[in-house]
């Protein structure tokens, strides 16, 4: 099988039983896509038609208030997914909630709505691949929800940093501060008091 698909199949196994067929025919209807720093994969209010997996790079969720502030909601990176939050039966047409914009280079695999309602229609454990990979960021969302209410700054800080490997050389710090709600200049003053 193709080495770029490597990390996407260990994903997939990880979750449902599927045969070596089946996982030869889910590569064959995928493509490996590249996006450079800054491109937009996803745009809140406009439809989504594709499911993504990151091979390489980091990309943010993010949505762009009236006032052109940026609120940032959370982080992918490899061996993770991305799609609209939204339901993936492409048929219903949904406009995507948020923003996914590339904070590195991705290489990631595209799956079109189509593929996967061919997965879920046609393979032994293609039902339930599609409902965890529905729920999977419906549980995210509702997560981050609460621990936004729930949690104090330097809770979600710690959680954000046991989430992501060496976030301070991948993510920009006004990025991190925008996901927790704070100033850079706060978070500059957190990340002070911590090493005191």
């Amino acid at each position: 099988m193709n080495n770029q698909f490597e990390m996407f199949n260990g994903f997939i196994r990880k979750y449902v039983k599927i045969t070596e067929n089946e996982l030869q025919d889910l590569n064959d209807k995928c493509r490996i896509v590249h996006f450079s720093k800054g491109d937009i994969i996803i745009k809140a209010g406009v439809t989504n038609h594709y499911f993504y997996f990151i091979n390489k790079g980091i990309v943010k969720y993010y949505i762009d208030n009236e006032e052109g502030y940026t609120r940032v909601y959370n982080f992918r990176t490899e061996n993770m997914t991305l799609a609209g939050y939204g339901p993936y039966n492409y048929k219903d047409n949904l406009k995507a909630l948020m923003s996914v914009k590339c904070i590195e280079d991705c290489e990631m695999i595209q799956v079109s709505m189509e593929v996967l309602n061919y997965v879920v229609e046609n393979y032994t454990s293609g039902e339930r691949l599609g409902r965890y990979m529905a729920e999977a960021h419906v549980v995210e969302l509702v997560n981050y929800i609460v621990d936004r209410d729930s949690k104090s700054i330097i809770e979600k800080y710690n959680a954000l940093e046991g989430s992501f490997t060496n976030i301070h050389q991948r993510i920009p710090q006004y990025l991190i501060a925008s996901y927790l709600g704070i100033t850079p200049v706060h978070l500059s003053n957190l990340k002070k008091s911590r090493k005191g």
